[in-house]
């Protein structure tokens, strides 16, 4: 298993020894990582790629983080000092359907942000293991999703076309959605 690891340049001066909390951590699983803290997650780039981004160090950066996310299977997040640009880079893991772990020493981010690919934790010395532990088990089931057959009346389906298509969705994404939300609602002290 890929996993990219990225935490905020910015808060590096206040939050250093979290984020080197969080990768000695996850380097104690067998997974393979890449990432801005480890330090080889510009290797991910062709040599024309970096030929051409040469002048423009910022932007070759950006390309190296996106060709990191789209090459691994989740990504961990460590955002205690809180970055618009590291957001970004969580919110494109997701929109490519990655799971992404958000961890944080101030708060839990999931108890705001509700998305399927979106696992938020509050974390500290204490309890990063098993919150990495319990986050790569998810991924693991995510990559190993179940299938059914359902049968539906054609007025439904025309009824879930609409609706898959107003939200931007397929309709089994649509449907899975559904399910979700009656599930929060059912048990919201989960979520």
């Amino acid at each position: 298993m890929i996993i990219f690891y990225t935490a905020s340049f910015f808060g590096k001066k206040k939050y250093q020894k979290y984020y080197d909390l969080v990768l000695s951590t996850l380097k104690g699983f067998d997974i393979t990582l890449i990432g801005t803290e480890i330090g080889n997650y510009k290797d991910l780039l062709s040599d024309r790629v970096r030929l051409k981004l040469s002048d423009n160090p910022k932007l070759l950066h950006y390309e190296a983080i996106r060709q990191g996310i789209h090459q691994a299977d989740a990504i961990v997040v460590e955002v205690s000092n809180e970055d618009f640009q590291v957001g970004h880079e969580a919110m494109f893991a997701i929109s490519e359907k990655k799971p992404v772990l958000v961890l944080s020493i101030n708060e839990d981010l999931s108890k705001r942000i509700f998305n399927d690919y979106f696992f938020g934790a509050k974390y500290t010395k204490t309890t990063i293991r098993p919150i990495i532990q319990d986050f790569l088990a998810k991924v693991r089931q995510l990559t190993l999703t179940k299938r059914f057959n359902m049968f539906l009346y054609p007025h439904q389906v025309d009824y879930l076309k609409k609706a898959a298509k107003k939200e931007g969705i397929n309709m089994s994404e649509y449907i899975r959605k559904l399910i979700n939300i009656d599930k929060r609602l059912s048990n919201p002290d989960n979520y």
